[in-house]
């Protein structure tokens, strides 16, 4: 007897101001998917898609189609969710004109925001989570959106994608995030999710005070140096994911940021050491 053919649902969701729609004969990854982006992508809301992909499972392989075009074939189900919403992270690159779109985490207390700018490997998720440790809210630890005319950064809560099966958290601040374990190929990874109180309405506007450009030695003292505004918007500059949708690259945006915030190099070797003088600086300069 012929198996039945998986039904077709279809995914319309927004990221950022990029309507997008999923269709997918895969159950088990729609789900997956829907609870790893629950906060970062908000409903359509019958918005038209302008970006579409297909995850579909086939007799021997699974794929991701864009328009119609495959851009993967896989073999493992826990490759898709990670492989699709990088895709979807380039797809904003291509599109979202509102928003800068800048290589930084970023996080918020009191509705104002520490910039945390830098290349990979720098520190930019760790710093992120151990703030978090620190009274701080997520906002992102890869992609910092940029209004084009506020200068304020917007929520892009992606699932925080940590190595190994760690707990970065403290258990009094875990209780907020909901974590995804995952094993393969002879290595371990997991997801840590903002959940109930760490979901930031994706409306929500903040003002960036801080900029903070860190930087990982290992072993190496903590030292927060002040860093002057030209040279602070240039480094920005060379982090921006979509600066060409803009007539002068976003150098504009870029000039506003930094004229109202204190900006700052970091080097650390110790994380706990590192957040406690970024906690201290930040409340000296708050009073």
């Amino acid at each position: 007897m012929k198996a039945a053919t998986p039904a077709l649902s279809t995914l319309n969701i927004k990221v950022l101001s990029l309507p997008i729609e999923i269709t997918t004969n895969h159950e088990s990854f729609r789900r997956e998917f829907c609870e790893l982006t629950s906060a970062l992508a908000t409903p359509a809301n019958g918005e038209p898609p302008v970006v579409r992909f297909q995850v579909m499972k086939k007799k021997r392989c699974l794929q991701i189609e864009q328009e119609g075009r495959i851009i993967y074939r896989l073999t493992r189900d826990y490759h898709l969710c990670p492989f699709l919403m990088d895709e979807i992270r380039a797809s904003c690159y291509g599109h979202v004109k509102d928003y800068l779109l800048v290589h930084a985490g970023a996080v918020v207390k009191n509705g104002r925001a520490i910039l945390l700018p830098g290349k990979s490997e720098s520190g930019k998720t760790t710093l992120t989570l151990g703030l978090t440790n620190h009274g701080y809210k997520y906002l992102t630890d890869e992609v910092s959106a940029i209004h084009h005319e506020t200068t304020e950064v917007v929520p892009f809560q992606r699932p925080i994608y940590v190595w190994r099966w760690s707990r970065p958290l403290r258990q009094e601040v875990s209780k907020s995030f909901k974590t995804y374990r995952y094993r393969g190929e002879g290595q371990r990874w997991q997801y840590i999710v903002p959940q109930d109180g760490a979901v930031i309405p994706g409306d929500a506007r903040c003002k960036v005070d801080w900029i903070i450009f860190p930087k990982y030695v290992p072993k190496s003292k903590v030292v927060l140096k002040p860093i002057g505004g030209a040279r602070a918007a240039v480094a920005l500059l060379q982090r921006c994911w979509n600066a060409q949708l803009f007539p002068d690259r976003g150098l504009k945006i870029l000039t506003g940021l930094v004229r109202r915030a204190r900006c700052y190099t970091l080097e650390m070797g110790d994380l706990e050491e590192a957040c406690k003088l970024i906690e201290s600086t930040c409340r000296g300069e708050s009073a």
